[in-house]
């Protein structure tokens, strides 16, 4: 009991002095990534440093045109009787109150009414991944609109004539049709994507190689994201080729080589009793797993296939975990897994037997007959016409002889 406990305790200590090295690592890796970015950082600060002091030194200058350059130069820019840049705003902004109130107002009510949208539609939208799809094209499409309307709304309280714009809308949308195709083709095709149901949020595809879990789908983008830190957005009128893997169950196919001096129906055999326990050690497994049979023969030995289906976030882990109970099911019944090496044997005996005069004679025919040569017709075209002819005449004589014998016959 002591011994156990004792070995527990040592356990213990030695998987906490592991992970205190390695938090140790990564806090002197953070630290020699921070040393090495130091110049970059000096260098940022020095840049914002001088804009803060350029645009500091041109506000004190507008601010105090006046008293620094004459009135002359103080009346153009901050107006006559005005002392400084400070008084200035103030006449500017208590004209103006009403209009900035107003559209403060007009700001915050358009971002309570995209927070309260986007909570209803998520609550519509729970169950099932197109109604997710759907949703999140909605929330998009209701984001837009309400910015559209909040611009409209404040130029109409900075004195702006809003029907006008709107009565000039038609040239306004011929001149946005041609400067903004790219935009409308990206907007007409993430209707298609979710309308024809190519894929929706929380599935798995692959867009020009990139592989990951689509995070949303908007009015002009796809945004993916593979779970290792890197999230892609695609417009979707580049969208031409999608690969889905969460449609349907994924093969998973392994290859597995074992020695040309197994037994092979042994090794079918043992692997039958393995497979309920690789298969209860691997929840994920959709399928269990299966011998599909005999896949090939290479240099070191028989190759024996597998296969089995789980879900594609799976994938992968899943099919390293079925190389290592395969192999160690192999280990466990003493069957060899085979690997590289080089095999000398020794040379072929020295008094090896001759041919005799017989073999000799049908080995010199034989390649004889494979080495004659075709014979060759040298003559012209010419010389065979005539040749034809004269059969020709010979046949037609042999022909005249026979019908000669026929009516003689017949005549008797």
């Amino acid at each position: 009991m002591a011994l156990t406990i004792g070995r527990r305790f040592t356990k213990r200590r030695f998987r906490r002095d592991k992970m205190e090295e390695k938090k140790a690592k990564a806090a002197n890796i953070e630290n020699i990534a921070s040393l090495k970015k130091k110049p970059q950082n000096i260098a940022k600060y020095i840049v914002y440093g001088l804009l803060f002091l350029v645009s500091t030194i041109g506000l004190l200058l507008v601010v105090y045109s006046r008293q620094i350059w004459g009135d002359s130069v103080g009346d153009r820019i901050l107006g006559e009787g005005v002392q400084n840049g400070w008084m200035a705003l103030g006449h500017y902004f208590s004209k103006r109150t009403p209009a900035i109130v107003t559209t403060l107002m007009i700001i915050a009510i358009a971002l309570v009414l995209i927070s309260i949208s986007n909570f209803l539609v998520r609550v519509t939208t729970l169950k099932g991944k197109k109604a997710k799809t759907v949703g999140s094209l909605i929330r998009s499409l209701i984001k837009y609109i309400i910015i559209i309307l909040s611009l409209a709304f404040i130029l109409g309280a900075w004195g702006v004539d809003v029907g006008s714009i709107v009565a000039g809308l038609g040239v306004l949308t011929l001149i946005i049709g041609l400067g903004c195709q790219s935009l409308i083709q990206d907007v007409v095709s993430g209707l298609f994507i979710v309308f024809d149901d190519y894929f929706s949020v929380g599935d798995m595809i692959i867009v020009d190689g990139f592989r990951g879990y689509v995070e949303s789908i908007g009015l002009r983008t796809v945004k993916l994201d593979d779970h290792c830190g890197n999230v892609k957005a695609i417009t979707n009128s580049q969208i031409t080729t999608v690969v889905n893997l969460s449609r349907s169950p994924n093969l998973i196919y392994i290859n597995f080589t074992v020695s040309y001096n197994e037994d092979l129906e042994r090794v079918e055999g043992v692997l039958a009793k393995e497979f309920p326990k690789i298969n209860a050690a691997l929840p994920q497994l959709e399928d269990p797993l299966i011998y599909k049979g005999v896949d090939g023969y290479d240099d070191a030995g028989v190759v024996l296939a597998f296969g089995a289906t789980c879900k594609a976030e799976y994938r992968f882990q899943v099919a390293r975990d079925l190389k290592r109970e395969i192999y160690l099911a192999l280990v466990r019944n003493n069957i060899e897994i085979p690997y590289a090496q080089i095999v000398v044997n020794a040379p072929d005996p020295k008094n090896r037997p001759f041919a005799s005069k017989e073999e000799k004679m049908l080995s010199q025919k034989m390649n004889a007959e494979n080495r004659k040569l075709d014979e060759v017709d040298e003559k012209t075209l010419l010389e065979k016409a005539k040749e034809d002819i004269k059969n020709i005449e010979k046949l037609e004589k042999t022909k005249k002889a026979l019908r000669k014998n026929v009516n003689k016959e017949e005549k008797q």
